[in-house]
């Protein structure tokens, strides 16, 4: 099954990002607005029934730390402008990649071998669509907790099945 660890946008932001995905033309798929979400860990094929220790790893994480602020300020392409697959909105926080390394670096079994970049994703590309010209806008939140998602694939696209809400340590558990 497919699971990851993610920092779920609140509504109020993805109500504010939403619209800007109304620039999108071509073959563009816009990310749902109540499934944007900042991946912090992945794990593409993790074993059935077998999620006990990551949600004791979640448990353990969240109880360290205090929430934080998660500044979001443009747009970015990966893998990059000239020949881009993922539109996405740039974050800003150093706690999320302490958390991505915590995440990453406790538990035995091989997460997505991919250079964390904290980001939102907003649409996927595809088949040939232009380019979006760079948005820019001001907005933050602060992060109370982090979950556990388990994705399935489908035609329409995934479907996100949240099987734990980490709190952090300040709102309790």
């Amino acid at each position: 099954m497919r699971l990851f660890y993610a920092i779920m946008v609140p509504q109020e932001i993805q109500e504010q990002l939403a619209p800007i995905q109304k620039h999108l033309r071509g073959n563009w798929r816009p990310v749902k607005p109540d499934q944007m979400h900042i991946t912090l860990a992945f794990m593409p094929q993790y074993p059935e029934g077998k999620s006990k220790p990551l949600l004791e790893l979640g448990d353990r994480i969240s109880k360290a730390r205090d929430s934080f602020d998660i500044r979001l300020r443009g747009t970015g392409y990966f893998p990059n402008e000239g020949s881009p697959r993922v539109w996405f909105v740039k974050t800003e926080a150093p706690e999320l990649q302490e958390i991505s390394e915590a995440l990453t670096s406790q538990i035995d079994y091989p997460f997505e071998d991919k250079a964390f970049k904290a980001h939102i994703t907003l649409a996927r590309k595809k088949g040939p669509a232009p380019r979006v010209p760079p948005q820019v806008f001001d907005l933050s939140w602060k992060a109370s907790s982090f979950v556990l998602v388990q994705s399935n694939l489908k035609l329409s696209g995934p479907t996100y099945k949240i099987l734990k809400t980490f709190k952090f340590r300040d709102f309790g558990q």
